[in-house]
């Protein structure tokens, strides 16, 4: 597991409130350390407890304040109370982090059932419209904020297999636009980050799961994966949470509707 912050490391986003939704291992977590690192309070939400619990306290140690709540983004009164416990119990809303998302079926067009496309975007584009529904009113009782998509690669250069997956992300990345638009005048601004291969649990367990069925090392196959990127790396899920950190932040104060690849330049739009 990639490393995280344990620290209060600054006072960025001080008296701010931060939503997240899809808390696990992966870039949920780290998303929520790094607000409460730089200084936010956070509202934590996700299907399973036990990971809403194990992440509260690690933010609760960073010294933040955090509140949790058991939620899946498809039951609009879920979102609702999400947004409600924030506001209520920490004071106010002043981000929200759309993580939360539905893996693909990994079939092609031809042989998968419609339905399953339908439920990966029942998530991953209107489980995030209702999270944003559920918190605009919140934002716009704190005079504005700050909305953040998590979108994908797969929406830029769609895999094979992975279809329904890069369809719902292409429909949030133009959800993003059509935000940013309609909520640009209550000073709500709303973007995207758009990751590609990110290291942290997911790709460790493909790591792991490639190198055996091929025979080669880890090694190899995560060196295939860095090969096309630039920077000569793939970026972590902490890395990528640093970009989540300035689109909360003021120092994104003139940024709406942007989807910011997080993929070390290897797809440049």
């Amino acid at each position: 597991m990639s490393d995280v912050p344990t620290t209060r490391v600054s006072n960025l986003l001080a008296g701010k409130v931060a939503i997240v939704s899809g808390i696990g291992p992966g870039l949920g977590r780290q998303a929520a350390l790094a607000l409460a690192a730089h200084g936010a309070d956070l509202a934590l939400g996700a299907r399973k407890q036990r990971s809403l619990d194990a992440v509260a306290e690690e933010v609760a140690a960073i010294g933040s304040r955090v509140v949790t709540l058991s939620t899946d983004i498809t039951d609009q009164a879920q979102c609702d109370a999400l947004a409600a416990k924030a506001a209520s119990e920490l004071g106010r809303v002043d981000v929200l982090v759309n993580n939360a998302f539905r893996f693909d079926v990994f079939q092609s067009f031809a042989d998968v059932d419609i339905d399953a496309w339908a439920a990966i975007t029942q998530t991953n584009v209107f489980g995030t419209l209702r999270m944003v529904k559920a918190v605009v009113p919140h934002l716009k009782a704190s005079g504005g904020g700050s909305v953040i998509n998590v979108a994908s690669m797969a929406a830029r250069k769609p895999p094979i297999l992975q279809g329904g997956y890069a369809t719902s992300k292409g429909g949030l990345l133009t959800a993003t636009k059509v935000l940013a638009g309609e909520l640009g005048p209550d000073h709500i601004r709303v973007n995207a980050v758009v990751p590609g291969w990110m290291a942290g649990p997911s790709v460790d367990i493909y790591l792991q799961m490639t190198a055996q069925a091929r025979g080669i090392s880890e090694d190899e196959v995560l060196a295939e994966l860095a090969a096309p990127v630039p920077l000569g790396h793939i970026p972590s899920d902490r890395e990528v949470a640093g970009t989540i950190v300035f689109l909360a932040s003021e120092l994104s104060a003139a940024i709406t509707g942007q989807a910011i690849d997080t993929n070390g330049g290897e797809l440049m739009v």
